[in-house]
């Protein structure tokens, strides 16, 4: 009879071990980095720009990561890009605009910033940019009634001009708080993509 006590108790132990731990186990979704900014679409073709895929120096070891959400008890979710990492997505998104303004994309690598690299490398080029991605994240907290949501978006973006064979280094960042009575990744990924189009509005504003 005491055999078959402790084998209930193990038993019970062992089905609310296995709860917890599924409990504490972190939801993954994808969320979709793109431009869906208002500039306005040019009606011919000004340029050509050699377009850098940027480089991810955030300090996080999953080149897709976002940014969770602590739902309590030691959970959360996760929210990652899809269906590129962040760095080829967010230069995706910076292509886009560049498409809008009229400029021809074309893709290079391996250039340093400089301005006698960017001469060797010019090509038919009338700009070449690329850039680093300080900070690209969000954090939020979930609420009784409600959802805080802090994105921060940090780039430096690189302008080479060809013709006036000169390089601008374009620091360029925000940070926003959201509170939301719901949240999903379809609110993140809003959220998100609106922030992005204002930062590389600023960082390209003279850009062509």
């Amino acid at each position: 009879m005491q055999a078959v006590d402790r084998f209930i108790r193990l038993t019970g132990l062992l089905v609310v071990t296995l709860v917890l731990a599924a409990c504490a186990a972190p939801i993954t979704y994808p969320v979709r980095i793109t431009y869906t900014g208002q500039a306005p679409i040019a009606s011919e073709r000004v340029g050509q720009v050699g377009l850098q895929v940027l480089e991810d120096e955030r300090n996080v070891d999953d080149a897709y990561w976002i940014g969770r959400r602590e739902v309590g008890s030691g959970s959360y979710e996760r929210y990652v890009a899809t269906p590129d990492n962040v760095a080829l997505s967010v230069s995706d998104a910076l292509a886009e605009l560049l498409q809008r303004k009229g400029l021809q994309i074309a893709q290079i690598k391996g250039w340093d910033f400089t301005p006698e690299d960017m001469l060797a490398r010019a090509g038919d080029n009338d700009y070449l940019i690329g850039g680093v991605i300080r900070n690209f994240t969000c954090e939020a907290d979930k609420g009784l009634m409600h959802t805080r949501m802090v994105m921060e978006i940090e780039l430096e973006l690189q302008v080479g001009r060809v013709g006036r064979q000169s390089v601008d280094r374009r620091p360029v960042d925000i940070r926003m708080e959201r509170v939301a009575p719901t949240f999903g990744p379809e609110d993140l990924q809003r959220f998100m993509n609106e922030m992005l189009a204002q930062v590389l509005e600023k960082g390209l504003k003279d850009v062509p």
